[in-house]
């Protein structure tokens, strides 16, 4: 599934600004991705020591979802959305992610093909290499979104 180039990040989530909080995908693999965010003076959810890193389990979480958005938009599929189910739990080694730092988030399939999945994340500083958070998501893509709305509404 590797690719020279990936489409923009907004063309992978289902997402829509103000709420795309990673920037772009570098890489592609069979079972995971490594996406990139560069924490900017203007950053949603910044505050005057950083980006709090809590925010770093959305920033999972939407690398998980640009995945996906990588693997329909090679099938010539829509986007499909997911729900974050949780996590059993978050390790970090950091408070903040300070301006001008850019992470790398990896994230890995563990399990799962259809509706129930888990992914291994991590997020490293992009300069140093340093892990700054680990965690195993858990998510649910239902198979006909639609359908699963009118359901639990």
């Amino acid at each position: 599934m590797a690719a020279a180039h990936y489409p923009p990040i907004e063309q992978l989530l289902p997402h829509r600004a103000p709420m795309i909080l990673i920037d772009r995908m570098v890489d592609a693999t069979e079972m995971g991705s490594t996406c990139e965010v560069t924490i900017a003076p203007q950053a949603l959810f910044l505050e005057p020591a950083g980006v709090p890193a809590f925010v770093g389990l959305e920033y999972m979480a939407q690398a998980v979802a640009a995945y996906g958005g990588y693997k329909s938009y090679l099938a010539g599929e829509p986007v499909a959305v997911g729900f974050l189910l949780g996590t059993p739990q978050l390790k970090t080694s950091c408070q903040f992610f300070g301006i001008g730092q850019t992470l790398q988030i990896q994230v890995t399939h563990v399990w799962g093909e259809n509706e129930l999945m888990q992914f291994h994340c991590t997020i490293q500083d992009a300069s140093t290499g340093k892990l700054l958070q680990q965690a195993e998501l858990n998510v649910f893509k239902p198979k006909d979104f639609q359908s699963y709305l009118r359901e639990v509404g």
